[in-house]
């Protein structure tokens, strides 16, 4: 039989620690998206957001705006760019939604 290592117990230390991480991804033509893993807050806020639009065709505008960010993480849109995001090009706003469902572990029926 082999030993497992311990695990580390994380103490409210260790999560005051902890960063919001930005990925960059490239849009063909156009140049470099930062996305991000969203805070709880911003995920709450995403969710509630997602509710509101599953009847407007709106949820995959509404990741794109939970997720694009500059490179400190500062989100680039928000709420009321909504129905400006609607308009982008389907494949750009298709990209970024693939990429922040990947490191935002949204689940397949979160993003129906």
């Amino acid at each position: 039989m082999t030993k497992q290592a311990a695990k580390k117990v994380l103490s409210k230390a260790d999560f005051m620690q902890l960063k919001t991480s930005v990925k960059s991804i490239d849009i063909a033509d156009l140049g470099e998206v930062f996305i991000k893993v969203m805070t709880a807050a911003e995920r709450e806020g995403l969710e509630r957001q997602m509710q509101k639009e599953q009847k407007n065709n709106g949820v995959r505008a509404v990741i794109f705006i939970y997720s694009v960010c500059d490179e400190n993480g500062v989100l680039e849109f928000n709420d009321d760019d909504l129905e400006l995001v609607k308009g982008f090009p389907s494949a750009i706003v298709s990209k970024v939604f693939d990429a922040s469902s990947d490191i935002n572990a949204l689940q397949p029926e979160a993003k129906e």
